[in-house]
Parts: structure tokens; sequence; C-alpha cells
């Protein structure tokens, strides 16, 4: 091919690696380029290449990898829908101890011989060998997941234009102190709840609640000042009207107007109620020593649902935080 200015190499060559690097890009988008790779595709479809045997392998090795990965896939979807464990104790197929993942895996290989030959392969084959059953491909896969999901959603809420937020904090199992960011948003007209991320935080104080929330916003390319509701407990440092989360939200974004969350006020409002009453305050004392007495027996226990019957009523243990758990906890009473 004769030189012109849409080849990629020039007689007067490179100067720095800025000037390469745009040459490079000039070049993918030169019709010459379109022309070398068309041209290649054609010959890929005919027989008579040197290289054909080659190319046939790896073809070959392309669709066993994606038949794997098929399969890997569907099964990490299945755990994570599910909100189930995927490890075990250890990771060695044939082992009771491998967890869900790989017990699943092992599973469907009953039934699929496909699966079943590469367990048998690449099962067990350690460190430096692609298997995609191990540990790491599989955290791999679900972060790509995530981020796939999360796009879809900020993609969704820029298409809606304006949404709502809630958040909360709570310790995970290893005490590590997260919070849950909520948004909100219409859809086609209806309106649908996501759940985000869960941020780390160090401090429940508002202003860093307030700060990681908007800095959170601005890596996902979420515009807040589209923000026109938030909703949190009634926690002063959420809460609080001059130097809570709230106010310092609507410090930024005067439209993103504050809600108190209605299901924490009505549980409140039914506390403080029965609080000042005393003759409810033993009648569910009563009801919770009640449960006391019958789950520290399983002889007690088993009388008791005898005499309630088939209809699946129990005892139940009071809620401090739900007070809707009191209402199920006198249903067995027949009150």
């Amino acid at each position: 091919m004769n030189a012109n200015k849409d080849t990629f190499s020039q007689p007067s060559g490179f100067s720095s690696w800025a000037l390469a690097s745009k040459r490079i890009k000039t070049h993918e988008q030169s019709a010459s380029y379109r022309d070398c790779i068309l041209t290649s595709c054609i010959r890929q479809t005919e027989n008579a290449r040197v290289d054909q045997g080659l190319e046939q392998q790896v073809q070959e090795e392309k669709r066993y990898w994606i038949n794997i990965l098929r399969r890997v896939v569907a099964v990490v979807k299945f755990l994570a829908q599910r909100g189930m464990p995927f490890r075990g104790n250890d990771e060695l197929l044939g082992s009771v101890h491998n967890g869900n993942f790989l017990g699943i895996m092992e599973l469907i290989a009953q039934f699929d011989p496909f699966l079943q030959s590469h367990l048998n392969d690449y099962g067990n084959a350690g460190r430096g060998k692609p298997s995609y059953i191990s540990s790491t491909i599989v955290e791999e896969l679900i972060k790509l997941m995530a981020d796939k999901v999360r796009g879809t959603i900020v993609s969704e809420i820029k298409e809606a234009k304006y949404f709502s937020v809630s958040v909360d904090s709570t310790p995970d199992l290893s005490h590590v102190d997260q919070l849950t960011v909520i948004v909100r948003y219409l859809l086609q007209g209806k309106a649908v709840e996501r759940f985000m991320t869960f941020l780390q935080i160090e401090s429940h104080k508002a202003e860093s609640l307030a700060s990681n929330l908007v800095t959170y916003f601005e890596t996902q390319t979420i515009d807040f000042m589209d923000c026109r509701g938030q909703s949190y407990d009634n926690a002063s440092n959420m809460a609080g009207r001059y130097s809570g989360m709230q106010a310092r939200l609507r410090a930024i974004n005067p439209l993103a107007f504050y809600i108190p969350c209605t299901t924490h006020s009505l549980n409140l409002v039914g506390l403080s109620a029965v609080d000042c009453c005393t003759d409810a305050v033993s009648f569910f004392g009563f009801v919770q020593q009640l449960y006391t007495f019958f789950s520290a027996s399983t002889h007690r226990w088993s009388i008791l649902s005898d005499c309630l019957g088939p209809k699946g009523l129990t005892v139940k243990s009071l809620s401090d935080t739900r007070w809707s758990a009191r209402a199920d906890a006198v249903k067995a009473l027949g009150i």
C-alpha cells in the first residue's frame, strides 16, 4: 500500500508518545484501515489460508471458554439474586465443605457431560492454570455484574432526571459501619426504588455523612441538584433542623425537601402511646414472659403447639424497633 496521510507509518516518524497516540486514533478511523480490516475478515472465511488450522483451533478454544463462562455466570447470578454465600471452608471439588458455588457446579455436572469434562480436566488444578471456577474469577464476575446493574440504574436516573434519596447506617458482621444508599425515581410512569451501594463510613456526624453521599453521587456522574427529596429516620444527626444531614444537603440543594420516615415515625408514636399506659406495659410484659417460658423448653413448646392446633399460630418475642411485631405476638393468644 502506498503511503498516504491515512496510513499509520509515515517517513516523519514519531517525536513523542502523545503524537503516536493521536496518530493511532486517526489511523483507526481512516478508510485504509477499514479496507484492511474488511479484507482480513473476508480472508478469514476462506479455506485456503495458510493459518486456517490455527484459526480453527483458536475459534474452538474461544467457544469452549464461552460455554464454560455461561454456566459459571448462571450459577453466580442464581446465588447473588438470593443473597446466598458462595464460599465454604475450602475450594476443593469433591469436598463437602466447598461452599454453594462449587457444590452447584458439581450438581450441574452430573447432568452436563461438557461441564463434567471441564471439572475433571481443570478442577483442583491450583494457581496458574485457568479454570473460571476459582474464587478470584467469581469475585471478578460479581464486580462486573454489580457495575453493569449500577450503570443501568444510573442511566435510568438520568433518564428520569429527578429522584429522591434515602440512607441509613448499620454495621455489618465484621463490625464495619456502612451507609446504605437507596434512590427512588419514576420509570415509565411507575415509582421504583433501587439500592445503589454500601458506603463505608468512619463517623456518624452529619457533615461526614452528607459529604460522603454527595461525593458518591459525583463519582456516579449523578447531579445532586436534581434531587427533590430525602428521607431518613428521626435521629438528630440525620433529621436535625439546623445541623443535621438533611439541613446540610438542603444547603447544597434547597429543592431536596426532607420528609421523615413515616414508618419510623409511626413506630415512635406507637411506643410513646403505649409507654404512657401502665396496663399496656404490663400486658406486653406478660406476653414476653409467656414467650420466654415456653421457648425455654422444647417439651413445653410442643405442648403449646398441640394446643394451638394446625393453624400455624405461635407465640412470638416482642420487638423494640418494630411495633407491628407486637400485633403478631398476640395473634396466638386470640386477642
